[in-house]
C-alpha cells in the first residue's frame, strides 16, 4: 500500500520514536480516509494509523447502469469529508489518486487546505485529473505524465522498502523448493488474471523442466497442475517479500505498484499488460519500462519461448538488472514526505 510508505517516511522524517497520541509520531499526526472496503482498514490501522471510510462513485469513461448511482455516491463522499477534515483540519492533504480521493480533495479544497496528488500511472484517470488542477504540487511516478510542468514534480512511486527484507530460508520454507533450480514468480495482479493462469497451465510441462514456478492465481481461480515444482497462492502479503529473495525471473501484470518493485529488486521480467480500455495505463506503464530496457513486453509470442530465451542470455538479464536498477526510486515516499511536511 503505497500510502502506507509515505506515512511510515513522515514519521521517519520527524526523527523520533515518541507518540502523543495514536496517529501521532512527534508532531505528524496522520489520518487516513479510504474506501468502505474491509481490507483496507484492516491495513491502515495495523499500521497504528486511524482510518475514515466514506462513500465514493467511480468516474466511467463507458456505460455503466452504475452512470446512475455514482454522482449520488461522490456528493455523499464529499459531505462525509467535509465534515471528517473540519474535525481533523489537516494541515495537508495527500491524494493518493483514484475515485476515493476525489470527495476527499474537492472538500479540502472548498476549505482551503492545500493538496499533493500523486499519480502512479503514466495515464492519468479523469478524477485525477480534475484534483490536478485544484492541487498545489503534482507528483508522478513516470515521466510527462501532464503539461503543468510548474507543479509537477517526478517522484517515482512510493514502495514498501521492507520488500528489501525478505529471508531466502524463509522463501524456501513457504514453498518447499529446492535452492539447487531457478524459480520462477508469477502473478496476475491484485486479483489475479485468468489469462495468466491458463497461459502458466498451457506451458507449465515446458517450463518446469528449467524452473520452479511460484503462482500467485488470484481469488477463486485455482489451477489444475499438480507438480512438485509448482506452488500456487491465492494472495500473497507479508509473505511476498520472502518470495522475492528467492525469485530468479517474474511474469506479471504492469501495475505501476508492481512494476517499482521489480526495478527495487532488480527482478528480470515479462510484462503482460491489461487489455482494456479502460487499463491502457498498464500497456504504456509496460512500455515505459520496456524503453528503458527494465522489462519485455509480451505480445503474439509463447509465453515460454520469450521466458527460457530470457533466461539462458546472462548477458541480457544483466543489462535488465542495469536498467531497472536505474529507473528504481528507492526514495519516493521520502521525496513525498518532504514536500508535505515543507506545504
Amino acid at each position: 500500500m503505497p500510502n502506507l510508505a509515505i506515512a511510515t517516511a513522515l514519521r521517519s522524517n520527524c526523527g523520533a520514536n515518541s507518540r502523543s497520541n495514536r496517529g501521532a509520531h512527534c508532531g505528524v499526526k496522520l489520518l487516513y480516509v479510504g474506501s468502505r472496503v474491509p481490507l483496507d482498514r484492516q491495513l491502515v490501522e495495523a499500521a497504528d494509523i486511524p482510518f475514515k471510510s466514506i462513500f465514493a462513485g467511480k468516474l466511467r469513461r463507458y456505460f455503466s447502469w452504475r452512470h446512475f448511482v455514482d454522482p449520488f455516491l461522490v456528493l455523499i463522499g464529499f459531505f462525509q469529508s467535509f465534515i471528517i477534515l473540519i474535525r481533523f483540519w489537516p494541515h495537508v492533504v495527500f491524494a493518493k489518486g483514484g475515485f476515493v480521493s476525489l470527495p476527499v480533495a474537492l472538500a479540502a479544497f472548498v476549505l482551503h487546505r492545500p493538496i499533493i496528488l500523486h499519480e502512479s500511472d503514466s495515464m492519468m484517470g479523469l478524477s485525477n485529473r480534475i484534483v490536478a488542477r485544484l492541487a498545489k504540487k503534482v507528483c508522478v511516478a513516470f515521466p510527462d505524465v501532464i503539461s503543468q510542468a510548474e507543479k509537477v514534480v517526478f517522484t517515482g512511486n512510493p514502495i514498501r522498502l521492507s520488500i528489501r527484507k525478505g529471508e531466502a530460508r524463509k522463501g524456501y520454507q513457504l514453498t518447499g523448493f529446492h535452492p539447487h533450480k531457478p524459480v520462477l514468480l508469477v502473478w496476475g495482479g491484485s486479483q489475479g488474471a485468468q489469462e495468466i493462469n491458463e497461459m502458466v497451465e498451457r506451458d507449465f510441462p515446458r517450463l518446469k523442466s528449467t524452473f520452479q514456478v511460484v503462482h500467485v492465481t488470484g481469488s477463486g481461480k485455482p489451477t489444475a497442475i499438480q507438480d512438485e515444482s509448482y506452488i500456487s497462492f491465492e494472495y500473497l502479503g507479508p509473505e511476498l517479500k520472502h518470495i522475492y529473495a528467492i525469485t530468479d525471473v517474474v511474469v506479471g501484470r504492469s501495475g505501476a505498484n508492481s512494476l517499482y518493485e521489480l526495478a527495487l529488486m532488480q527482478k528480470p521480467n515479462i510484462l503482460i499488460p491489461l487489455k482494456s480500455a479502460a487499463h491502457n495505463h498498464q500497456q504504456l506503464n509496460a512500455e515505459y519500462f520496456e524503453r528503458m530496457g527494465a522489462s519485455i513486453v509480451l505480445r503474439d509470442q509463447p509465453l515460454s519461448d520469450i521466458l527460457l530465451a530470457l533466461w539462458h542470455s546472462p548477458d541480457k538479464q544483466a543489462r535488465m538488472k542495469e536498467a531497472l536498477a536505474s529507473v528504481a526510486k528507492p526514495d519516493a515516499a521520502i521525496h513525498i514526505a518532504e514536500l508535505i511536511l515543507n506545504i
